[in-house]
């Protein structure tokens, strides 16, 4: 016998998503979307979910839903049916069957823990249809795309959580001599007991912070929501999320004066990227919304506005005008700040194709002159390093080779530039009234005072010392790396991330990995007296009791949930969980 609803859907796939297709009353509107969906993905309709990843058994949406499902599964015990748990991804993390016959059967479809059950891998079924509509859904036998579950009929329900957002989903499946609509009324009501559960554990600043993602956010501007421990994206806001980038902003929005100023508008450094954040006050401790933007994109989208100064041009890439940097560039700063690096992305912006030399001046070496002019008038791009190390009696010189190399290149005789670092501060008051005369281009700051940074030095530094990335670093251990004054400045850090690579025993650093010093690390923020004093004896307290903290609690006279308390606000929280 004919199955109209099987004819429909192979009519579809003749005509294409741009042909002809008419109306078939057989079939709900919502599975026709879905349908065009799955076509549009290039979805294979006749075998089985062939992805297969490990599942996190142990995610908050398990352990809200896994109770619930044990639950249901002994009140659905001899109905045939089935329950089935996904994360937001489409993979099922979960299954609760009673019926041995039906579990083989299931595995057999490959409709089982691990295996991807999303809407673009699979096509229409209820677990991934229900989250992309973002309702409940019923599909049964041949409305499913894959005609591998065409013997299936599921309800499916999505979950959310307390922001708003859908984390998984919920489904309840079974033959579909089975099927009945009283399937749909179920799920309805088991999702519900997981969001419930969701609500019922999530703690207050965890609820203000998705009141406040509720009230701010839209589902065109890229925004986050977050404070020191969580943070809530929505899509657009989704590329913007990682670990660095969390530590970073939290950096960032702390150093910023918001006493004097209700509202911060930074472009990220080395990025063309804005953001505009805004503090909130409400709830049981501070947290933040940040809105993100593209100056670039802002640039294209919109003729006729003017872009920020400080936002790349055009022409900065490979298309567009050449940018020309000028005949002589000065980079200042503290010893180990990147000097050298911001001068070299000065050069980049120009897509200069010219030989690049790079020279450091030092004190126990006489500095070639000669070979610097040679260079420079051979077309060779010179950066000349720490130029604050040359003798009181070679300024003359200095000055000689930049006045003759800016007027060669004036009277168009040259288009090589010279770079020059410099460290005004530890330079004598001849070469400082040479930096002085030539004007800092650009002025690079200790870490210490852009601890914003450090995150993304991190990530470069991981990129050369671990190329493979066989390693990464957790989050409360990249926040105690942050919280370090770093008086070394890059040179520390870059030496301290090399040998945690090179001594690290698994995949993981935490914060326990981490020499001494930077797990004891004190928060940015400025402390009192009595902080500083509190904190000092919590430290020796907690290396007298070997680390125990229950002992260390003991010995300073304070219940233990006090001790837990003070660890996170004087930042000695040895905890690992996400921030």
């Amino acid at each position: 016998m004919a199955d109209p609803v099987r004819e429909a859907r192979d009519q579809l796939i003749r005509v294409g998503l741009t042909g002809q297709y008419g109306a078939n009353d057989a079939v709900p509107d919502i599975i026709v979307r879905s349908w065009r969906r799955s076509i549009s993905n290039a979805v294979e309709s006749s075998v089985p979910s062939q992805r297969f990843q490990d599942v996190d058994t142990d995610s908050l949406l398990c352990r809200a839903a896994v109770p619930v499902l044990d639950r249901w599964q002994h009140q659905l015990a001899d109905t045939g049916t089935t329950l089935f748990l996904s994360d937001r991804g489409g993979s099922i993390v979960a299954r609760r069957t009673s019926d041995n016959s039906e579990r083989q059967r299931l595995d057999s479809m490959h409709a089982a823990e691990g295996f991807d059950y999303s809407e673009d891998t699979i096509g229409t079924n209820g677990l991934g249809t229900s989250m992309v509509e973002r309702r409940p859904v019923f599909v049964k036998g041949s409305q499913h795309y894959n005609d591998a579950l065409a013997a299936l009929a599921c309800a499916a329900a999505p979950i959310y959580t307390p922001a708003g957002l859908v984390v998984g989903s919920v489904s309840l499946g079974g033959p579909l001599e089975a099927a009945s609509p009283i399937m749909l009324s179920l799920t309805r009501e088991i999702s519900q007991q997981i969001e419930e559960r969701f609500r019922s554990s999530s703690r207050p600043q965890d609820l203000a912070l998705a009141m406040s993602f509720m009230r701010f956010s839209s589902s065109q501007r890229p925004t986050v929501v977050m404070d020191h421990e969580s943070i809530l994206a929505n899509t657009p806001g989704l590329p913007f999320v990682s670990v660095a980038s969390h530590v970073m902003l939290w950096e960032l929005l702390n150093s910023h004066k918001w006493s004097s100023s209700s509202t911060l508008r930074r472009e990220l450094e080395g990025t063309s990227v804005e953001v505009t954040a805004r503090r909130v006050v409400d709830g049981p401790r501070e947290h933040f919304v940040v809105h993100f933007a593209d100056l670039n994109e802002a640039a294209e989208g919109l003729s006729g506005l003017a872009v920020p100064s400080h936002a790349p041009s055009a022409g900065t890439a490979g298309t567009g005008p050449r940018r020309t940097v000028p005949a002589v560039v000065l980079v200042d700063g503290p010893r180990g700040s990147g000097r050298a690096t911001v001068a070299g992305k000065l050069r980049a912006t120009s897509a200069s194709t010219a030989r690049f030399e790079v020279f450091a001046v030092s004190a126990e070496a006489a500095t070639p002159w000669g070979m610097f002019e040679d260079l420079l008038a051979g077309g060779t791009d010179v950066l000349i390093r720490r130029v604050e190390e040359i003798a009181d009696n070679e300024v003359a010189l200095l000055a000689s080779l930049v006045e003759g190399h800016r007027t060669a290149r004036i009277a168009g005789q040259r288009d090589s530039s010279l770079l020059l670092t410099s460290s005004r501060d530890q330079a004598t008051p001849a070469v400082r009234a040479f930096i002085d005369t030539t004007g800092p281009a650009e002025r690079t700051e200790a870490l210490a005072l852009t601890p914003e940074r450090i995150p993304g030095l991190v990530k470069a530094i991981l990129d050369v010392v671990d190329p493979e990335s066989r390693h990464t670093i957790s989050p409360a251990a990249l926040q105690s790396i942050v919280q370090w004054n770093w008086p070394g400045n890059i040179a520390e850090l870059a030496d301290t991330v090399a040998g945690l690579i090179s001594d690290a025993k698994g995949s993981v650093i935490e914060r326990r990995h981490l020499p001494k010093h930077l797990q004891q690390a004190p928060p940015r923020r400025h402390m009192s007296m009595m902080e500083t004093a509190e904190r000092g004896a919590i430290i020796r307290a907690l290396d007298a009791a070997g680390g125990n903290k229950s002992e260390a609690a003991a010995l300073l006279g304070m219940g233990r949930s006090t001790l837990y308390r003070r660890l996170r606000q004087l930042g000695l929280d040895t905890g690992e969980g996400s921030i």
